[in-house]
């Protein structure tokens, strides 16, 4: 499912236009983004949460030359499904 799929689909849902489906799925989209951001979690009991996870830097090697390198330390996010969300 791509992102116009899933917009169709929550207007069919919600009884809604797609316009409004769209505004609604970037409204989501970029809540979570600027929670994440700030270095909070995103709980939504039922299906997951989505958590910031910060990774250390590391030795890895070039694919291009062999060399071995420093990668940088970054936070990325991580999505933990619920146990409801799992069973499925």
């Amino acid at each position: 499912m791509n992102k116009k799929d899933m917009v169709m689909a929550l207007a069919e849902q919600c009884d809604t236009t797609q316009v409004q489906a769209g505004k609604f799925l970037n409204a989501f989209c970029s809540t979570v983004e600027s929670e994440l951001k700030s270095g909070n979690e995103v709980n939504l009991p039922g299906f997951g949460k989505f958590v910031p996870t910060h990774r250390s830097s590391r030795q890895v090697r070039n694919p291009a030359n062999g060399e071995m390198m420093m990668s940088q330390a970054k936070t990325t996010a991580q999505f933990k499904p619920s146990v409801g969300l799992k069973d499925l």
